[in-house]
């Protein structure tokens, strides 16, 4: 899958899967007390977008890379499309360096719930 539209299509499902994820858990939400980060996703194959998390609230999708994101995530379409559809776990991704992570340690622990 490389089209721009269906890449943004598959970042905004992920993000809406967050969004009803802190909506339903009050654990994330009491987790996301206080965090406001800039999040960059970086595709390998194609196109680059950005998003907030300020506490419980999600902004819209955003193009293009976020030169002073907090946390980077840079994986490609493939690997996201999986995650997507449950065909690989997050964790199993990250082990097999499909997805890699530049982010402090206890930010990673927030979001993990983002995949």
């Amino acid at each position: 899958m490389s089209d721009d539209e269906d890449v943004k299509e598959m970042v905004n499902t992920l993000i809406d899967s967050f969004k009803n994820k802190v909506e339903d858990d009050d654990r994330l939400k009491d987790k996301l007390e206080g965090f406001n980060r800039k999040i960059s996703l970086e595709f390998e194959d194609d196109g680059n977008f950005n998003f907030s998390i300020d506490e419980t609230k999600v902004s819209e999708l955003r193009e293009g890379k976020a030169e002073d994101a907090d946390i980077k995530i840079y994986t490609d379409t493939e690997t996201l499309d999986g995650l997507l559809n449950e065909e690989i776990k997050g964790m199993e991704a990250y082990a097999r360096k499909k997805v890699r992570l530049d982010a402090p340690f206890l930010d990673l622990l927030k979001i993990k719930d983002l995949f």
